[in-house]
């Protein structure tokens, strides 16, 4: 004959096992109750001990319900306050110009596969994936983070003003094939972006990637010369406006970039502003990947 400890041990597997995946706190009671009314009659049947003699059952089936609620609500807690994974708070931003394959770079990293369709975001694409890339000291490196791409219409550039605080790293998308026409806009673009007064709050070296995309193609500009006509195209806005930069939703002008009375160079700027070749067609994106698995 089953004894009750056999019944104790059997029904405790099973009310963990049924309990574990509820999350509504008032779901858990009710599905302890019904279980708990299933196994003392099953108790009975099989020992022929009366219900009240099955107390040590009840009071187990209770804690247990007691202690999943009690798990339920302390994860709850810990998320309010900005504890467990902050995923959510750490944000890579996806910016630059029209045409350049933002959202193609954004589609490719989410799925894993080349997303060759042009595309022409008006609103933001936010989602929470993981990244997988090289790193110099430990291998590849898998990351789960949040990326956020955000439109280059420039009726639309000050969303970028929304995420700044909270971003960890930004990626500039920069068309490689068509940058000699697009110059001066890319360059107004990252030259407000630099001196942007919440960008300015952040602590030296933070991360900028200009990531130069379709490579691949041969007319592509190398990434020296890209970065060199940027530098010339900067030194000339800073000349022609006087070193005034247009107010901004973060208030102010701000500082504009780089060493006054000096010619701009990247390397003069608080940040840590890098260059890579990249290809969303052929997914040769091993340096932006690991740009992201490392700096955010």
């Amino acid at each position: 004959m089953t004894t009750v400890e056999e019944i104790v041990d059997t029904t405790m597997d099973t009310v963990c096992e049924t309990l574990s995946d509820i999350v509504d706190p008032v779901e858990i009671f009710k599905k302890a109750e019904d279980i708990l009314g299933e196994w003392l009659v099953l108790a009975q049947t099989q020992t022929g001990i009366p219900a009240a003699a099955l107390l040590p059952l009840i009071v187990s089936l209770l804690s247990i319900a007691a202690l999943v609620l009690f798990q339920w609500l302390w994860g709850m807690m810990v998320r309010a306050l900005g504890g467990g994974d902050n995923t959510r708070n750490h944000i890579v931003l996806l910016t630059g110009t029209c045409g350049g394959g933002k959202t193609s770079l954004f589609m490719t990293l989410r799925s894993g596969t080349p997303y060759t369709t042009t595309v022409t975001s008006m609103a933001e694409n936010d989602a929470i994936f993981s990244v997988e890339g090289p790193t110099k000291r430990n291998g590849i490196v898998r990351k789960k983070v949040r990326m956020i791409d955000l439109p280059g219409h420039p009726k639309l550039v000050n969303t970028v003003d929304s995420y700044l605080t909270s971003a960890k790293a930004i990626i500039i998308i920069v068309d490689a094939v068509d940058f000699t026409l697009q110059r001066r806009l890319v360059a107004e673009r990252l030259r407000d972006l630099l001196a942007h007064p919440l960008l300015q709050k952040k602590k030296r070296n933070f991360p900028i990637l200009v990531a130069c995309n379709k490579s691949e193609k041969i007319t592509a500009n190398p990434i020296d010369f890209i970065q060199k006509r940027l530098e010339k195209e900067i030194e000339a806005l800073r000349e022609s406006s006087g070193g005034a930069l247009q107010d901004t939703a973060g208030g102010g002008g701000g500082v504009d970039v780089g060493v006054k009375g000096k010619a701009f160079v990247f390397a003069d700027c608080k940040f840590d502003v890098t260059f890579s070749a990249v290809s969303v067609l052929e997914n040769d994106l091993d340096e932006l990947k690991s740009f992201v698995v490392v700096k955010n």
